[in-house]
């Protein structure tokens, strides 16, 4: 009788939906923690900085550490430092002390996901991959959705060291499981050189880009730190290619851009990346900012999402994947999704929660459908051996599409917000009718309350303002809503040009050569 696999998938499931999970569940707590360590919003930000920045230089060890040492004992390693890490957060005593304990659970949960996801392809049979990867897509779908609704239950109704330490007794059983279910994948023999000089240009490329991104806004776009950072990261970029193309054993392959459904399929992820984002960073914004929403009850609000996404990711990997191919899916997905997206550009003051939840739930139909068979199609032509560098790549331009996506969305929102409050402001004056008698009817009520005329018509101004810079709010994350849609459609285009099948198996016969020529 042949052994199910599914332990094993579940076990990376685990794994991979704590470390996706703990990139979202934070963001919550940040203003309770400010308020125990005593430091100001400059200092507690690096508790999510530091965590972004490791995990995106840890990634690209991916292949060479599975392919050396084994994708098993790497997986336990990662899942080891990073519920060590986590409790080491529950623990921490000071704002650096836990800046220091997200660094070590950032090490271990910027290597789960990448090992776990070329995991699956050395433990599962390529016949079976569809509903594996349908189980895996809700780690990456679903998590982020529920971090905001978990930590805001925690924050408000427990204590927020749950937020790290529940991650410890998990991280136990996760560990056991892995140790019990997954087998060791093959390991290379070789005295292959550590390509360290690849390692750095690449560790430091992915930081210097993702902070200057995630500063950016803060420093402005056009400061020398900002400018500094994104130079030294384009340099890097270029001494990276010139290596990695160069080196006989590189640290990342890039010669697997050569295949055309990897390179396709990782561009579309990543568009497809800052369009799910944009309404998971946006309608918070929306629900706590306009309606007066706790964070919890914001994410009950985004929940739908997440449960049809994760439904529809299932269906997709078990029944529909195998009866209709991945371009069909990604394309119905895509425009599901861009339709959707434009129908969320209209939400206003009035917009009702059934209607919000309504909207989200169609759109997590449309990231179901579409984002399980772009995580599956990029690696479908790639061999068992190169999948560690190929899930690394794909990683790494989630992470680096991930933070450029919510820069650009913070970007509009709050540009516009000061544009569209200046221009609402310019159109209030005494002179308008529907403005004087508002303020006359805000004036007599506050003078109902006891309040004189002077002060009376103060407090019906600043109503006035509040309810402008409601409107300017409101058109801003509108705004935002359509830079978030036009990213999904970019992805479409790109979609019809999917080769899949035999033509994507065909294609990768000659990269696959010219690697095996530098080898020799």
């Amino acid at each position: 009788m042949k052994e199910s696999f599914w332990p094993a998938v579940f076990t990376i499931l685990i794994g991979s939906f704590m470390a996706v999970l703990d990139t979202s569940i934070v963001n919550v707590a940040i203003p309770k923690m400010m308020n125990v360590f005593g430091v100001a919003a400059d200092q507690i930000e690096w508790v999510l900085t530091a965590y972004t920045l490791v995990m995106a230089a840890v990634i690209p060890l991916t292949g060479y550490l599975g392919k050396h040492y084994g994708f098993k004992k790497m997986y336990i390693v990662s899942f080891v430092l990073f519920t060590v890490g986590s409790l080491l957060c529950g623990l921490a005593w000071s704002n650096n002390t836990l800046i220091a304990a997200r660094i070590i659970q950032a090490l271990g949960g910027g290597l789960i996901q990448p090992i776990g996801q070329a995991l699956l392809y050395q433990v599962v049979p390529r016949e079976k991959l569809g509903p594996a990867m349908g189980v895996f897509a809700i780690s990456v779908m679903v998590a982020p959705a529920i971090g905001p609704t978990l930590s805001g239950y925690i924050v408000q109704y427990l204590d927020w060291h749950l937020i790290f330490t529940i991650n410890v007794p998990i991280g136990m059983i996760g560990i056991l499981m892995a140790w019990t279910f997954l087998n060791e994948t093959e390991i290379v023999k070789t005295k292959e050189k550590f390509d360290l000089p690849g390692f750095l240009y690449a560790a430091t490329m992915l930081t210097t880009l993702l902070l200057g991104v995630t500063k950016g806004h803060e420093k402005g776009w056009t400061s020398f730190y900002i400018v500094s950072l994104f130079a030294a990261s384009l340099i890097c970029l270029l001494l990276l290619i010139y290596r990695e193309l160069t080196f006989e054993h590189p640290l990342l392959d890039l010669r697997l851009f050569k295949i055309a459904d990897f390179s396709n399929g990782m561009i579309i992820g990543s568009l497809i990346m800052i369009g799910m984002f944009g309404p998971v960073y946006l309608i918070p914004i929306y629900a706590e900012s306009l309606l007066g929403y706790t964070a919890m009850n914001t994410g009950l609000l985004m929940f739908p999402q997440s449960v049809f996404s994760g439904i529809v990711s299932l269906i997709a990997g078990m029944f529909l994947m195998k009866r209709f191919g991945s371009k069909p899916l990604i394309l119905l997905g895509l425009s599901a999704t861009l339709i959707n997206g434009i129908m969320l550009t209209d939400i206003n003051m009035n917009t009702t929660d059934s209607t919000i939840r309504w909207l989200l739930s169609l759109r997590g139909l449309g990231l179901g459908l579409c984002m399980m068979p772009t995580m599956q199609m990029p690696l479908d032509p790639l061999d068992k051996s190169q999948t560690g560098n190929g899930s690394a790549l794909l990683n790494i331009s989630r992470q680096v599409a991930l933070s450029i996506g919510v820069a650009i969305l913070t970007s509009v929102f709050q540009t516009n917000g000061v544009k569209h409050a200046v221009q609402l402001a310019n159109t209030v004056n005494a002179s308008n009718p529907i403005n004087s008698d508002y303020l006359l009817n805000q004036q007599n009520l506050y003078m109902a309350q006891g309040f004189s005329s002077n002060d009376a018509y103060g407090y019906a101004v600043n109503s006035m303002l509040g309810l402008v810079q409601k409107y300017a709010t409101i058109q801003a994350v509108d705004d935002a809503l359509w830079v978030a849609a036009i990213f999904v459609a970019m992805a479409i285009p790109l979609a019809l040009l999917i080769r899949g099948g035999k033509a994507a198996k065909k294609s990768v016969e000659e990269p696959e050569a010219a690697h095996m020529a530098v080898e020799m």
